[in-house]
Parts: C-alpha cells; structure tokens; sequence
C-alpha cells in the first residue's frame, strides 16, 4: 500500500504545481481550511472527553435528580413543562401516549447543537418532536392519507396522490413508535401470536426499531388490521396534538452554534477570537444555511469564514484557561419559520430576535464566558 500512497502524493504534487499561480492560493487556502474544521472538530471531541469522562456518569450541575418544578406555561390544550434538567416536556394528550422531551435554554427549545452524554443528560426524544412538526405543517401532503389500508410501494408510481399516502404512513409508523405508551406498542406492534410481551427496547433504555405494523412482515391482514385501529383510535389525537405546536405558525428558540477558539488570548484587545461558528456541530431543525441574514454584519457572520472577538478580561480568561482549538458554544436567540420547500419536506428558516450572541465554554451552557451583539461586534480574516 505504502507505493500506491507514494505515487498518490506525487500525482498531486505534480499538479499542483502545474496549477496557475491563483489557482494554486485557492487550492491551498481550501485546503487549510478543511484541515484546519477537521482538527477543530476532533479537538472539540476530545474536550468533551475531557470534560466529562470517557462516557462515565459525571456529576453535572444542570442535570439533576428530582422532580420538575411547578413552571409551566399552557399551549392551547398543550402542556409544557421546564424543568430542572434543562429540558421541555410537552405533556401528553393522553394515557395512551408518552411525554414528548426536548433539550431547552432559559425556558425555550434549544436547537442546532444540542448536547448528549448518556447517563448525565436527560434523555430526549428529538424525533417524535420533529414528526409532531412536520405532521402539522405537511397538512396538505396528509390529506391523501389513505385510512382504510395501507398503500403499497409497487402500485404508486406516477400517482403523486398514492406517493403522498405512501409517506404520511411511514411517518406515521415513525410517529406512533416514538409517542405511543408501552401498552400500546404491546398492541400494534406486536405479533398477536407472539408467546411473551415483545420488548421494545435497547439495552440502553432507548426505543428499539419498529419495522411494521403488527408486528409481522409476512402477515398483510394483520398489518392493516393494526394500521387501521390505530388511524381510528389515536390519529385524530396525534393531529390536535401537533397543532399545539407553534401555534402562531412560529417559535421563539435558541439556535446552538459551535465554534472554537481561534487563537491565543490576545492581550492587547483583551479578548479571544473565535472561529468557524456556523462550520461545527449538530443542526436539530435548524441549520446555519437558512439563517435570514438582514444586517451587514447577519451576512458577514453567515457568509465569510471570519473570526469573531469576545471580550474576556485577563483574569477571566485565567479562570477559563482555554487553548487554540478548544470548543466553545455561542447561542442565539431566534424566531424560527417554517417553509415548505416539497410536499414531504419542511425547511426551517429563522432570523434573529435579539442581537446578543452569548458565548459559553461547554456544551451544557453552564459556564457563560460572556456576550458580543452582532451591530458592534469585531470581525477580522
């Protein structure tokens, strides 16, 4: 392998001088840059490592024990409760369903990069969230939902109506998987036939895949026996359930970015220059790509690769002591928008709604190292 690998490198050394003088400073200045995203984001995984423990339970000062407090706020016939592990839960309709759990900042949904280490944070359950959205704002696509039986794959081709059915059913599918109580997994997704209660479960305590209704491929009656007894006892639930949602048609939230530390303290703006925010991390709804950028300074942060100053001053930036590459998480607070882009897929628009950026030192945002607003920040190469 080492001549292949030998000969590889030459090829495109060789090239690469052949390459005009300004092609050759784009190559490598891309090239830096992707090098550079690729150490920041093993770094940034190794402080987590560091921080918390190689997966090992830790004592985390935002996720505690113990019952939620008495701070909640009602949506329409939607319960949300915050509590002390900095999560929301959305209560559910009914016995016959479970809580749905999201991570949260101050009270509000957190997106974008949100943070799980098992064991110390709560468990959340981010994709019955998502269909819950997306059941509301695909209304159009739901309409062609087929009720009386399942629509098969084989006879849909060309008929964009069976194509929509076809979706909204493996949604549902997905749907019911995540919210469904366990006795009602037990009913329609469990073989009938079956010597002992199907387990549903992983051993980590997560829900375990569910293939098809009624818990048997090669039984089609039984299939559609179960898919039906649950659009007629539970689908209207789901519905007026994920209308509770966004009700105004938006949501105030905080967008998670993660950045890193671009470089040593600098003294003498006395302050850290943070680097690539919209280039590391997760995107749970929300992605840097459909920021709405208004104001000059919106579209240099969305659309340059320019660093940003923080102000730090000397004796806290002792206490933090951070180094070139460490993570660090800025938070946005944002009003988010939903836009359909296809008759099966929603693209989450947001804009800013209010001009602080609040930077914190980990990925639980506990330890704020302070703020910068967006109309004066500092930007440089």
């Amino acid at each position: 392998m080492k001549p292949v690998k030998t000969n590889v490198i030459l090829i495109v050394t060789v090239l690469g001088l052949l390459m005009p003088i300004t092609v050759q400073g784009q190559f490598l200045k891309k090239l830096k840059k992707n090098v550079e995203n690729k150490i920041v984001k093993k770094a940034s995984e190794k402080t987590d490592e560091l921080l918390n423990g190689n997966g090992k339970k830790t004592s985390v000062p935002d996720a505690k024990s113990g019952p939620a407090s008495d701070n909640t706020i009602s949506q329409s016939e939607n319960s949300v409760a915050v509590n002390d592990h900095n999560v929301l839960t959305f209560k559910a309709p009914s016995k016959d369903f479970r809580d749905v759990v999201i991570q949260a900042h101050k009270g509000l949904p957190r997106y974008g990069d949100v943070y799980f280490l098992r064991g110390t944070t709560a468990p959340t359950m981010n994709k019955a969230y998502e269909a819950l959205l997306e059941l509301k704002f695909l209304e159009s696509t739901f309409k062609d939902l087929d009720r009386s039986k399942l629509t098969k794959h084989q006879n849909i081709a060309g008929d964009l109506a069976k194509k929509n059915s076809e979706f909204a059913q493996n949604h549902l599918l997905i749907l019911a998987r995540e919210t469904l109580s366990d006795e009602k997994l037990q009913d329609y997704f469990c073989d009938s036939e079956a010597k002992s209660p199907c387990n549903f479960y992983n051993p980590a305590g997560e829900r375990a895949h569910v293939s098809s209704w009624g818990g048997n491929r090669n039984n089609e009656f039984a299939q559609n026996r179960s898919y039906t007894n649950f659009i007629k006892n539970h689908y209207g639930t789901l519905r007026a359930w994920s209308n509770s949602f966004y009700e105004d048609g938006t949501q105030i939230a905080y967008f998670v970015a993660r950045g890193a530390v671009a470089e040593k303290y600098d003294f003498k703006n006395k302050g850290y220059w943070i680097r690539s925010i919209f280039s590391i991390g997760g995107d749970f709804i929300l992605h840097n790509s459909n920021f709405l950028a208004y104001s000059e300074n919106e579209k240099t942060l969305k659309n340059y690769s320019k660093k940003v100053f923080l102000p730090v001053g000397p004796t806290e930036a002792k206490t933090f002591n951070l180094i070139e590459r460490s993570p660090v998480f800025v938070v946005f607070k944002v009003k988010v928008t939903p836009k359909i882009t296809s008759p099966t897929r929603i693209s989450w628009e947001f804009e800013l709604e209010d001009t602080r950026m609040e930077f914190y030192k980990d990925g639980l945002l506990s330890q704020k190292m302070g703020e910068s607003d967006i109309r004066t920040i500092k930007f440089k190469d």
